[in-house]
This record gives C-alpha cells, sequence and structure tokens, in this order.
C-alpha cells in the first residue's frame, strides 16, 4: 500500500510530499506539500485542485503520463494558490473543461488581483520565502454554484458542496458511486487552518458543520487537500468528526465566555483546546494554532476591538515605547531587564520589551541583538509554521538592522519553490 495512504489515521504519520502516483482505482495522487488529484470516470478525466501555477507543467505531464483520457471537469475545492492555478497547461493544448467552482471564487480572484502586493508579501513572511510571492493569472471559473452542483462524468455522478471554512468559497466533492469524497483544505493533516493572522475570515462553525455532514457520506476513501489519503469508512468517519469536536470545543468556550461578559484578553488566554484530540496525528498544532482559532472567532463575533480603551484610537507604537523606555530609565535598563527574562524562559515577556526597545531606539544595536535572539528563541520553542513566519521575519528584521545575513526559512518552502 501507498506510504501516502492510512487505514489507521490514529498511528499513522503524516506525510506531504511523494511522487505521483495511484492511490485509489482510478485516482492518481500528485503531492507536493498540497494535494492535486486526477480522477478517471470510465472514459472521461476529472481534476480536482490542479494546483500551484509554478508546477502546473509537472502536474500536466504527470497526470497525461498516466492517462489520455479526455478532461472533461477541473473542480477547485477553494481558490488558494496552492489548488486553483495550475490549469493552464490542459487548456494550452486545447482541452476545454468545465472549469467547476463555488461562487465566491469569483470575487476572491478579483480581491487577489486587487491586493497583489499585500498577499505576495504575506506569503513571503507566512512561509519564509527569499521574496514576495504570489500569482497575477488566473484560470476563471466557467461554471460556478451557489450551495449545490451535480454534474454527470463517464456514468459517475460528482456531487460538488458549498463549504464554508478555510474560506467562503470552499466545497467538496464526492462520488457516491466509488464511495470518493475529496474535502479540499476541510481536512489537512494539521489542526484546522482556521486562525491565520495575516489572512482574510476563517469559519470555524461551519466548518465543523460540514465536517459532521461528510461523515454521514460514509465515503470509503476520503482525499484531503494535503497530507494522508484515509481508507476505510470507519476510519474516514473518525477523522472527520475529531476535526469537528476540535472546533466546537474552541467554538463553545469562545462563544460561553464572550456570553459571560468576558474582554477579549481574558478570552484568548483561557480558551484551550481538547488535549487529547490535540494529540492526534491529524490534529496537531503544526500550520495554524489553537489560539489564533481564539482570535477569529472574537473577530467573527465580537470586532477588531481588543478591549483596552487606549486601543481604539491609540498613539503609534514608537511614542508609546519612547515614553515606557523613558520611565524605566533607558533603554540599557529594558535590554537588561528582558536578557534576565530570556534567561529564565519567559520569552513572551521578553519580547514585548524587546520591540519597546528597538521601536523606541532603533538605532540601538543592543537593542536589536535583543530582539535577534528573541525571536530566535520564540522561533525555536513554536512549533506552529504561521507563527515561525512572523517570528522569522521579526528576527531577521533585527539581523538585517545589525548589518547581518537574513536567516532563511524551510529548503522546500513548504511547496512554493520546490520543484519534484
Amino acid at each position: 500500500m501507498s506510504h501516502m495512504i492510512t487505514t489507521d489515521p490514529l498511528t499513522a504519520s503524516p506525510n506531504f510530499f511523494a511522487d505521483p502516483h495511484e492511490v485509489a482505482p482510478g485516482v492518481l495522487l500528485f503531492s507536493n506539500f498540497v494535494n492535486n488529484y486526477a480522477v478517471t470516470l470510465d472514459d472521461e478525466l476529472v481534476v480536482i485542485d490542479p494546483g500551484f501555477e509554478h508546477l502546473a507543467l509537472v502536474f500536466h505531464e504527470a497526470v497525461r503520463h498516466w492517462t489520455q483520457a479526455p478532461l472533461k471537469t477541473v473542480v477547485y475545492t477553494h481558490g488558494h494558490a496552492d489548488h486553483a492555478f495550475g490549469a493552464q497547461p490542459f487548456l494550452d493544448r486545447g482541452e476545454r473543461p468545465d472549469i467547476i467552482a463555488q461562487e465566491n471564487c469569483l470575487a476572491r480572484f478579483r480581491r487577489y488581483e486587487r491586493t497583489h502586493g499585500w498577499n505576495a508579501r504575506i506569503n513571503q513572511r507566512q512561509f519564509s520565502l527569499p521574496q514576495p510571492m504570489f500569482p497575477r493569472r488566473f484560470v476563471w471559473p466557467n461554471l460556478t454554484f451557489r450551495h449545490r452542483l451535480v454534474q454527470r462524468v463517464g456514468g459517475c455522478t460528482l456531487e460538488c458542496t458549498a463549504a464554508r471554512g478555510e474560506t467562503d468559497d470552499a466545497c467538496y466533492v464526492f462520488i457516491p458511486e466509488r464511495r470518493y469524497l475529496f474535502c479540499g483544505d476541510l481536512i489537512i493533516w494539521m489542526s484546522p487552518n482556521c486562525g491565520n493572522p495575516q489572512k482574510v475570515q476563517r469559519y470555524p462553525e461551519e466548518w465543523a458543520t460540514a465536517l459532521e455532514e461528510m461523515a454521514g457520506l460514509e465515503a470509503e476513501y476520503l482525499f484531503p487537500g494535503h497530507g494522508l489519503v484515509v481508507k476505510g469508512r470507519a476510519a474516514v468517519r473518525t477523522v472527520l468528526l475529531d476535526t469537528a469536536k476540535y472546533l466546537r470545543v474552541l467554538i463553545d468556550q469562545v462563544l460561553e465566555r464572550m456570553n459571560r461578559g468576558e474582554s477579549p484578553e481574558e478570552i484568548f488566554h483561557a480558551v484551550e483546546p481538547d488535549p487529547e484530540l490535540s494529540r492526534r496525528p491529524y490534529l496537531l498544532p503544526n500550520y495554524d494554532h489553537p489560539k489564533f482559532i481564539v482570535r477569529n472567532l472574537l473577530r467573527l463575533w465580537g470586532g477588531w476591538w481588543n478591549g483596552n480603551a487606549a486601543d481604539l484610537l491609540p498613539a503609534r507604537w514608537e511614542q508609546q515605547a519612547a515614553e515606557i523606555v523613558r520611565l524605566a530609565g533607558g533603554v540599557e535598563r529594558i535590554v537588561a531587564r528582558a536578557r534576565e527574562l530570556l534567561a529564565a524562559g519567559e520569552t513572551k515577556l521578553a519580547a514585548h520589551l524587546a520591540e519597546w526597545a528597538t521601536r523606541a531606539h532603533p538605532e540601538s544595536r543592543a537593542a536589536q541583538e535583543l530582539k535577534r535572539d528573541v525571536y530566535a528563541q520564540r522561533l525555536a520553542e513554536e512549533p506552529s509554521l504561521m507563527a515561525q513566519g512572523i517570528y522569522r521575519a521579526a528576527m531577521n528584521d533585527a539581523r538585517c538592522a545589525l548589518g547581518e545575513e537574513p536567516l532563511p526559512g524551510l529548503p522546500s518552502g513548504l511547496g512554493l519553490v520546490r520543484t519534484p
């Protein structure tokens, strides 16, 4: 059996890279951080999530080495850059498939056009890339739906169902005759990407509902947007319902505390994920972070104000920092205290002091050295890739201020710059 398939998700080891190969009858997996799928249904071909733009030719070659069946349908489970940007080589060779997406994908692509520079810099920071990177070219859907779309392909039924979760344009695809379920990023073999601090709103409650609905489909295979294919109805159901419960534990705590009148600060520090579920191989917080999901829920239901009246219309950070440093008796005293905190393992507090010192006195070498060292330690301590990217960027800002070379991120950029 392929190393990209598990029948026992509770003991499996996640994997996100593999050479193209068949993982179920008539299903080709192309896995390079993201999973892209080609599915043959009798004599017709369906592509589900054609992937990255920069890997489009490689994906096309892999598919056409595997089958010459005419491309009937392409489905975007959502419009993110790693899922919906790799179909162009098929079109360049004269194929004219239906390109299906939930209707909000169109607005997403238009937003991407308007905010290209912003998204490029977010990706650079989030994935520790050497330069800003974000696609400019789109393969637009030509067949969209709001709630549900059913299409016949090669004698089989393709059921596309809208499911807000990581995005407002997400959907999943079920082929009942084969019991195949393609769920996009509703399952990613990490804790749900439902709180990204640099991205637009996510939808935890609708995400949980979609997972529970999918569990009722009795799928034999679950094909996720990232990570291992899950085989077996009981195993599929376990992954879907565990992930739904993981989200609902956070949702219920946030709602209860909000309705009790607790402040966003209190809620953020009090809410915790289920400890047993957090140890599941498919729910480890290696990408997003449960505290980010808490922040996202607070933004969804309570707006952006953090509960501190001074932060409603605040002074500039540099002004605040200068006043704090003056009260402390100078930047040297701030740096000295932060060094004590860092040595004691109090990296969270040390990071606040490092920010005050460098914002008040960016020319201070001691302050920049402190910031460099604090965020290097925070980076080493934090498993969440999203947090790592921000901490690495802060560390590298200090290194550049000191005249030092920035340290690179992951060699692969999680597939963004890697080719097979």
